[in-house]
């Protein structure tokens, strides 16, 4: 397995926790590493499930950026996933990455409503990068271990 990509996701978590933003040199970095990997490996048809896998994140989460219940940085982080994985890892970890973000949220509010007290009118917020990495994880041993 390649290791530019648990590296890029463990730093982005980081950045994330650190300066509650993923930096855009990350993710440059991250999109120009599975470019170059994609063409090693797939030559020039490459290039095109590149764009296309990194494309996917973009189309269907635009509505929830939209909305702010997901930030712009977690959607190019998906899309540095997808220039990594395949279109159907790709899609596990986004969908994986929703359960562990609800599972999360819904931790944080029982953990508000046991010790400070919850009101229904603030906003939770929680580091989705953090779903997103163990959800690639999740999905990247599940394919190995099949």
């Amino acid at each position: 397995m390649n290791l530019a990509l648990p590296v890029l996701l463990i730093l982005a978590v980081v950045t994330d926790f650190r300066e509650r933003r993923i930096s855009n040199r990350l993710i440059a970095s991250g999109l120009f590493l599975g470019l170059a990997l994609r063409i090693l490996v797939e030559g020039s048809a490459g290039v095109v499930h590149f764009l296309v896998n990194i494309s996917i994140p973009v189309i269907m989460l635009f509505l929830l950026f939209q909305m702010r219940a997901l930030g712009a940085g977690d959607i190019k982080l998906f899309s540095v996933i997808g220039g990594f994985l395949t279109t159907r890892q790709l899609l596990c970890t986004m969908a994986a990455s929703f359960v562990i973000g609800a599972a999360v949220g819904a931790g944080k509010i029982v953990y508000l409503i046991c010790t400070a007290g919850y009101s229904e009118k603030k906003r939770t917020l929680i580091h989705f990068s953090f779903a997103i990495l163990i959800a690639c994880f999740i999905v990247i041993w599940g394919c190995a271990i099949e």
